[in-house]
Formats: C-alpha cells, structure tokens, sequence
C-alpha cells in the first residue's frame, strides 16, 4: 500500500525515465552507489536533479495530510530510518496517538528536503555526501532551492527542526530567503541529542494534542 506521496513520486519517475525507472526502484536501499566527489559534486547528478524538479514542480505539504512537521538531519546510515536518531523518533511517534498527524522530513544535502516515507527509495537510500564536502557555490544552491520548497510547506500548521548547527543555518537561510514563509521552531542538534530529541517529538506531540482541530 503506497502512500500518497510514494506514488506520486514512482509515477514521476516512470513520466521521466520511462521503463527505466524500474531499474532505479529496484536498486537495493542502503547500496551506496552515488558518491560525492570534487570532480562530480552530487548536486549536479541528473537523479538528484530530477529530485530538485519533483520538488519544485509537484510536491506540495498537502500531499502528506498530516498539519503538522518534524525536519531532522539526514544520516550516514542509509535508509535514514535506521540511524539512531530516527529510531527513537519513530518509536516515540509510532506509540502516539499523533503519529498520523505528524510529517517526517529530512533536510540533505543534496537531497534538499525528504518526506521520511520517501527513503527507502533510490536515490534517497543510495547516497553518500558528507556535509563537510558542501563548497559556498552548492551551500547557496541548497539554500536557494530549500527556500523555495518551503514555501509549499504552507499546509503545516507548524514545524519543528531538530538540526545540527550546519544544517540549522541553511534552514535559517532559507527562512530568511522565503520571508518567514512557514512557522518554525527550531532546536539545535547537540551533544545530548538522544535526550533532546526525546523532548523535541514529545513537545511536537504535545502541541498536537492541544490543538482541538488538529
């Protein structure tokens, strides 16, 4: 059973790719087969760029149905699901009464930003790029791009960011880039962050539970 937006993507990469899209949905999540490189930066790759237009031309926070947001840090650990981090947000959601009300992002470079239930897909699932190889040109490009996918973001009643210092001053940014466009509360990803992010989901949980129309 596909969500919303699992189909709304795998329809997309038969429009583009045509039956070749198979092959790229059948690529294994968690083989890494696309690697950041001075030579061939992954921003510039012709999947992460179809990403980029998905983003901007189809995507839209309404798709997800759920008013409410949590962006989190991409991982090494690939699918992100698996990563330390995003187990404990998953258990803490999935033993709420809110988990259907909450959206899972997660900010990458230089996949922008992922719907959670994307990620066991290519090339979300297949990618390795660590932020320290991110140079000002694609900083700005990630910025710029982000910006404008947060406008789209306009179906959340608000969203919470739990980011490590890097990826909180691109979100930053682009907040700046978009003026303001959505409600974000933003945390920063520190040395404690099995504790704090235990806190972040159970306040996001919380305002869910006091909103009487949510």
């Amino acid at each position: 059973m596909y969500s919303s937006l699992e189909r709304l993507y795998i329809d997309y990469l038969y429009s583009v790719f045509g039956f070749y899209a198979e092959n790229l949905l059948s690529i294994e999540p968690g083989r890494i087969i696309l690697r950041n490189t001075e030579k061939s930066n992954l921003f510039e790759h012709e999947h992460v760029i179809t990403w980029h237009n998905f983003l901007l031309e189809i995507f839209h926070s309404k798709f997800t149905q759920r008013r409410y947001a949590l962006i989190l840090p991409c991982s090494s650990v690939k699918p992100y699901r698996l990563s330390p981090t995003h187990q404990i947000v998953e258990k803490r959601l999935s033993n709420s009464y809110a988990h259907n009300k909450i959206q899972v992002y997660v900010l990458s470079e230089p996949m922008i930003l992922v719907p959670r239930e994307l990620d066991i897909y290519y090339p979300f699932a297949n990618y390795d790029y660590p932020p320290k190889e991110l140079d000002q040109k694609h900083r700005n490009m990630f910025i710029e791009i982000l910006s404008n996918v947060l406008k789209k973001l306009e179906y959340h009643k608000h969203i919470v960011a739990f980011l490590p210092k890097h990826h909180m001053n691109i979100l930053q940014n682009a907040l700046y880039g978009c003026g303001q466009c959505v409600d974000v509360t933003i945390y920063e990803y520190g040395k404690k962050a099995f504790q704090q992010i235990k806190k972040v989901v159970d306040y996001l949980i919380d305002l869910v539970a006091n909103d009487t129309s949510s």
